[in-house]
This record gives structure tokens, sequence and C-alpha cells, in this order.
């Protein structure tokens, strides 16, 4: 359970794993307190069986199953009313952000605290900056009361593992999160209810045979699993029975990788949004060989997440490395929080395209791609896939799509379309370039 931040806490991940497990250090309140999916848009998702065609465009190709987008925010009263289900909103969130931080947060590109240190500010103190709160229960309902911008319930954090739900077994911590959801929702004040989820999707030691209940139960949710910085969690992913055998997984395609393993729980993929944590810095990390994370790691873990279907990212900026202070979207140096802020107006300059349903396409079968129709364009994201090296592609557009010119989307270029086809260059796994092309 989320408990008071009064003071600094290590939550240590005990793994029932032979092997030295390292502390695993996160928040329990306040930080000052099935099978592999395929490494393609066209098979990393599951489709659905009968093809959509829409009157806005040409295209007659499988869809990837969705929550609806940004309407499934319409069951909720709250964040309907803040502007949840606008087509140009999509969720950029810190993890247990000061209040302090909101103004400096917002002009980096957070829109979310996913939580909010609880240190005397009133949670207005957020609000009134233009950001909105999903508020873990420290913050009572009279804290609460009815402001607006509080659009949700953060439920547990790692419940699955034992650590926000502290069970004698797995059963146990399923229980009690149930009771946690059910207290949240008896409020009956319009917000959603949210969870943070850790190794159990790995399917490894936490949470077997619960995952599917602990997603469930919950009106959206979200993973941390800090590849590029932990050694520690590399090696519990590579042990992973989901995971392609050999392969690093010190990569940006790992980041999409878990959002497959969170849609592969639930009941139909996409049941309901799923966000990705991102670690910022060195997320409070203390096993040898842990690293900070750099700004194109950054980038490219996002998009990643996004092209595997995310509906938000969540920053964890929390840090014990070098170079970026304790908050690392506040402390860091300017050079290094431009970088992050670009990355993020990216997104969000993006965001009316990626909030509309994927259709299932494979450009190439070594790239993880997500395709996307709006406005009379067709979208393709596109990034190295698991185990793809960096070099030159050749992505094979499908039906329908048969403009000769293809923009590259921020990058002040063009290509050609040649017999179907055109080539780009992916200069490293964490690289990514999205095409726009007239349908």
């Amino acid at each position: 359970m989320i408990r008071s931040s009064n003071r600094q806490c290590e939550r240590l991940a005990a793994s029932p794993s032979p092997r030295q497990e390292r502390p695993r250090l996160t928040l329990i309140a306040l930080v000052a307190s099935i099978v592999v999916l395929s490494m393609t848009s066209a098979s990393a998702h599951t489709t659905e069986s009968v093809p959509r065609r829409s009157s806005e465009h040409n295209l007659t190709l499988p869809r990837i199953p969705w929550e609806d987008g940004p309407d499934y925010w319409k069951r909720f009263t709250k964040p309907a009313a803040a502007g949840w289900t606008s087509s140009t909103f999509f969720p950029i969130a810190v993890f247990m952000g000061k209040p302090s931080q909101a103004e400096a947060l917002k002009s980096l590109g957070v829109n979310t605290y996913l939580g909010a240190e609880k240190d005397g500010s009133p949670i207005t103190s957020i609000t009134q900056k233009g950001l909105y709160v999903v508020a873990q229960s420290e913050w009572t309902k009279e804290d609460v009361g009815n402001d607006s911008s509080v659009v949700g319930w953060l439920a547990s954090d790692e419940c699955d593992m034992g650590i926000g739900c502290p069970g004698s077994n797995t059963d146990e911590n399923l229980r009690q999160q149930k009771q946690m959801v059910q207290e949240l929702r008896n409020r009956i004040d319009g917000r959603f209810v949210f969870a943070n989820y850790g190794g159990g999707i790995l399917g490894t030691y936490w949470a077997i045979g619960n995952m599917p209940s602990f997603m469930s139960i919950v009106d959206a949710a979200s993973v941390d699993q800090y590849a590029y910085t932990s050694p520690h969690i590399r090696d519990q992913i590579s042990q992973s029975p989901a995971w392609p055998k050999g392969l690093d997984p010190g990569k940006s395609a790992s980041y999409g990788w878990l959002v497959d393993r969170m849609r592969s729980y639930q009941s139909s993929p996409g049941a309901h949004p799923n966000w990705i944590f991102v670690e910022t810095g060195r997320p409070y990390l203390v096993e040898n060989g842990s690293s900070m994370i750099t700004t194109d790691q950054i980038e490219g873990a996002m998009w990643s997440a996004i092209i595997h279907e995310a509906r938000g990212i969540s920053f964890f900026q929390h840090n014990n490395g070098s170079g970026a202070g304790t908050y690392s979207l506040v402390d860091a140096p300017s050079d290094r929080l431009k970088k992050v802020s670009l990355a993020i107006k990216a997104i969000e300059q993006l965001a009316p395209a990626i909030n509309t349903q994927s259709y299932a396409w494979s450009f190439h079968p070594k790239l993880d791609t997500m395709l996307k129709v709006k406005d009379g364009f067709a979208y393709v994201f596109a990034a190295p896939a698991l185990g793809t090296p960096a070099g030159q592609y050749s992505l094979t557009l499908p039906p329908g799509i048969s403009g000769r010119t293809v923009e590259v989307i921020g990058e002040a270029r063009t290509t050609k379309v040649e017999a179907g086809q055109f080539s780009d260059t992916f200069a490293s796994e964490s690289a990514h370039h999205v095409y726009r092309i007239r349908l």
C-alpha cells in the first residue's frame, strides 16, 4: 500500500529466484518518503478477425484491438469533463512528483501526476497549474474534494510483487488489491482506478496465475521494468518464458515488449489503457552495473511503447545517478531537459494520429511498426524490433496507400516510393521515424 512520504523508504523486491537479488529501491509512498508476441506491428498485437472499412479512407485491413482511445475516458465523469476525451490529449505523467515542481514539469510537457508527494501542500497547488492528478489513497476524500482535475485514484504500486500489497503469497496480494480497488470505487466520485505493476507481467516468479485478475480489476494500468538502467531487471526479463532467447533486453524495443506483455494478460488485448514507465535518470538503483539512461534511450523507449499500443507514458524521475539531481526532470542540466521536452512535444503533436485505431500491417519483419490513418494521410511509425541491428531497411506499403512521396515528420526531409516500397536508415537501436503519406 502507498504510505506516507515523510521519509524515504526502500522497497526490497525479494525474488524466489535462487540467484542473489539486488536491493530494489522503489517508492512505497512518495519519494520524499499466450506466447512471445511478434516483433512487427502486423503480428505484435492480436488483430480483430473482421476487417473494418471507414468512409474516411480507402484502407481495408484488419485492426489492432483497442479500448476506444480517448473515448474510453467517457466512462468516467472526471476525466471526461477534464478533457481526456480529446483527440489531442495523450497522458504524459510523472510518478510521485513534488507539488512545488508542477510549473517546471508542465513547461517540460508533463500533463499528469501519477501520485503526488504529500508534503503539506494542497493538491490544488498542482491542479491550479493546469496539471491533472491520479492521486494515491494517502490523499483523502477531503483533501481531493470535487477537484475536477483530480481524474483518478492510484490504488497500488507493484502489488503483483507483494510490495504495494505485502501479503504472504500472490493470492493474498490479489485479495488485498481487490479490497483497495473496491474501497476507491465505493467513493463513486467519477474517477478511474489505476495500478502500477512490476515483475508479475514477466511470468517468472511473481503473481503466477493471477496477472489476468490483477489487470482486470482496475480501469487502467502501467508497468515499471527498467531495462535500460538495471542489470537485475535485464536478467529477470531474459528469464521470462515469453522473452526471445539470446536477445539483449537493454534496448528500446524491450519497452514495447513490456506493453505487449500487459496486453497479453487482458481478456481482449487493449481492454483498458496500458501505460509504460520510462526512467529519466538512474532510478534509485544500487546494484553493480546500474547506469543513467540517455536522452536518446528515453525517446526510443517512449516510441517503442507507443508503437506497441501504449496509451500513456509515466516518467520515473527519481535519480541517484550523477549529473541530473535527485529529480531528473527538474534538476538535470538544461540541455538534457530540452531534449526530453522536444521528445514529449513530438508525441503531443502527433497525438491526433496516435489516438486513432491502428491497422495491422507488417512493413518489414525486422521493424516494429504501427499504421494509422488521419485526415487523408497514412502515418507509419517505425523503430528497430528486438534483435534488429542498426542499418537501412525497406518498408513495404499495404494496398490502398499509393502515394509516391513520403514525408519524414520532424526531420525536414522526404523520400520516394518505388515499386510500393521506400527505404530509410535507422542509425541505432533506439532510433525511430514517423512517416506521413497522402492517401
